[in-house]
């Protein structure tokens, strides 16, 4: 059931992106049938981003916690089981991960996704799901 909410939210999410055949969510996308007319905004963890910040980072399914999604603003609500680095600082838990709200998309400098076994080896046991860094430019 949690993978076929995954899949139907996913068509939602990924629907308006197109890039090359060697992505397996185009798959995904040459089935959706659902059309918006508003750009879609993510929310990754309480951080805005927009497609082309977002689309690079390749969740996964495993990475998913929840997502939520709401039609009326064209938002894609995002909570990850992924620890965040924030500019050097380890954030584990949702509580902490709120510092992400303040973040404007313009001061991100570089955000990407490390996967578990680079995570682990650079930042232990906290990494055993991977994780998300992020560098702004005012730090």
């Amino acid at each position: 059931m949690k993978r076929l909410l995954f899949l139907a939210i996913a068509l939602f999410g990924f629907m308006l992106l197109s890039y090359s055949q060697t992505n397996p969510q185009r798959e995904i996308m040459s089935h959706s049938h659902i059309r918006v007319n508003k750009p879609i905004t993510y929310v990754v963890d309480y951080l805005m981003l927009d497609r082309a910040t977002f689309l690079p980072i390749e969740l996964q399914e495993a990475d998913v916690k929840r997502i939520r999604v709401n039609t009326q603003v064209s938002i894609v609500y995002i909570t990850t089981t992924l620890a965040v680095v924030l500019n050097g600082e380890l954030l584990l838990t949702q509580k902490e991960k709120e510092k992400l709200a303040a973040i404007q998309l313009a001061d991100i400098e570089l955000i990407q996704k490390i996967e578990k076994e680079q995570a682990i080896e650079l930042y232990g046991k906290k990494g055993k799901r991977g994780v998300l860094v992020i560098n702004t430019r005012s730090k």
